[in-house]
């Protein structure tokens, strides 16, 4: 079975290109079809809008996991290749998965702008996960998606999948203007929003309720429980173009979201921004947050719980500013 989407087709899982210029113009039509969930519509923006993970962060994972080009490596929830292209050229292979077929697509197409070679695009997710079939994993990353998954059960999945010395990352960058952004241009872009969308936060047909538990809580009582955690703070010039295209490559503020909108969005979005600064550049203030978990004894180890008998776990997070 195929399914065409953009320039490229999926088959068994993984991404291809399409080659005749019909199939081009099927693939426009099904990607409007195959698309859905809570990121429809914002690959085109986050390929182009959604900044990298430092390279001071790609560097720790390489250097934490002895990662080589026999260490294969799992993105789960790979979006357009924020992780998987900067490890793809340091010649490590990654498995870059994801629910979203256009963001493989838009995958594909970094990919090939970045001239590096050495990964395999996969539809899928955290719940079609034991479906999919891989080598040995190193090391899982998760980048800006861990928290729309199941956490507690995608971990005992990857528990199955992983090397004895292996271990899962979750890279975390910049918050969103709903939550502990601090530039001078994100309580003007919420407010925007809100008046667009509402007081609600948005995501894919209903709303978005943050996770009650943080990552490392959730970390510490899996199977990879030991937790190590890393901040990479950094600045960056932004323009007001950057901080439009920004926001359309988010669940909360999507074209689809947005709808027929979107134009007088921008616009709005525009016109207030340079009310503030007229010079349309902005800074953006960055902590790149790693959490680095791995199992307690360096092999799998699953306890067992003997009738009468309670496990309590112990949160055991290194914490390190770099």
């Amino acid at each position: 079975m195929k399914r065409i989407v953009s320039q490229y087709y999926v088959r068994n899982g993984g991404l291809r290109p399409t080659r005749t210029r019909g199939a081009m113009s099927q693939s426009r039509r099904a990607g409007k079809r195959v698309a859905s969930g809570l990121c429809q519509g914002t690959a085109w923006y986050y390929a182009r809008y959604r900044p990298g993970y430092p390279p001071e962060a790609i560097a720790r994972l390489i250097q934490r996991f002895n990662l080589t080009s026999s260490t294969p490596v799992l993105d789960l929830g790979c979006g357009t290749g924020q992780i998987a292209i900067p490890l793809s050229a340091r010649r490590i292979p990654v498995y870059a998965v994801d629910p979203d077929v256009e963001m493989l697509a838009e995958g594909l197409r970094a990919e090939q702008s970045a001239k590096v070679c050495g990964i395999a695009w996969r539809l899928g997710g955290d719940k079609s996960l034991h479906q999919l079939v891989f080598p040995p994993i190193a090391v899982c990353t998760m980048g800006s998606s861990f928290h729309w998954m199941d956490r507690d059960n995608v971990l005992k999945t990857l528990d199955r999948m992983i090397v004895p010395s292996g271990g899962v990352a979750v890279l975390s960058s910049g918050g969103s203007v709903w939550s502990d952004r601090v530039d001078s241009w994100a309580a003007v872009v919420k407010d925007v929003v809100v008046e667009f969308l509402g007081s609600e936060r948005r995501a894919g047909s209903g709303t978005y309720s943050h996770p009650t538990e943080n990552h490392e809580v959730v970390l510490a009582r899996s199977p990879f429980r030991r937790v190590e955690r890393f901040d990479f703070r950094s600045s960056q010039a932004i323009t007001v173009n950057e901080i439009i295209g920004l926001q359309l490559s988010t669940s909360y503020a999507s074209p689809v979201q947005l709808g027929k909108r979107i134009g007088e969005f921008r616009r709005v979005l525009k016109v207030r921004l340079l009310e503030i600064e007229p010079s349309g550049m902005f800074s953006s203030q960055t902590i790149t947050e790693v959490l680095v978990a791995t199992r307690s004894y360096g092999f799998a180890r699953r306890p067992c719980k003997r009738r009468g008998t309670n496990f309590s776990y112990r949160l055991d997070v290194t914490r390190c500013r770099l």
